[in-house]
């Protein structure tokens, strides 16, 4: 039945052509759910759908042994997918949300820039001459205790000193970096 019906759609019979279009819908949509799933798109999948459909009547060469719809099948196969490869391009002045903001305001630079970088550089070498004027030792205890974030009790077991070592150690060391930091 179903091959009276192509070689009557290969001869230019409109309605065998339709017939046969709408006997593959299911396949149709399977294919592009399993392919090319964007439910936005599904009118003009569904379409060029038909359209493969009607290419692989036109195409069809039964003499290589292969059967119509499984010819079918494979090209709606490949042309779902061919689809997906498509890149989609997009501004980034588009707006997005509630329409108030555009999506490069969204993007967020892990990258520092020439000014940030010299402030960093800045800042480092002003650091590193305020703690150039402490001994070793209150240079590790006030690093332990301000950027490690580490308890007095903890520094002085770190440093093989008592608990009241680790308070006067830092207590000078801060008295030094105020008097460099004021001058």
């Amino acid at each position: 039945m179903f091959d009276k019906l192509l070689f009557n759609a290969r001869e230019g019979d409109i309605m065998a052509k339709e017939e046969i279009i709408n006997r593959l819908q299911p396949l149709i949509i399977s294919s592009i759910r399993k392919y090319y799933n964007r439910h936005n798109e599904y009118d003009d999948l569904i379409q060029d759908g038909n359209v493969k459909v009607l290419e692989c009547i036109g195409d069809f060469d039964a003499a290589k042994g292969v059967h119509f719809l499984g010819y079918v099948k494979t090209m709606l196969r490949y042309m779902y997918l061919d689809k997906n490869k498509k890149k989609a391009h997009y501004s980034l002045n588009e707006m997005v949300g509630d329409g108030d903001m555009e999506l490069i305001d969204l993007l967020v630079s892990e990258d520092r820039g020439p000014l940030e970088l010299i402030l960093d550089t800045e800042q480092s070498q002003l650091l590193e001459g305020i703690l150039g004027g402490l001994t070793k030792r209150q240079r590790d205890v006030v690093q332990l205790f301000y950027l490690e974030k580490m308890k007095i009790e903890d520094i002085g077991i770190l440093l093989g000193v008592s608990y009241r070592t680790v308070v006067n150690t830092k207590t000078r060391a801060m008295e030094k970096l105020r008097e460099r930091i004021i001058d």
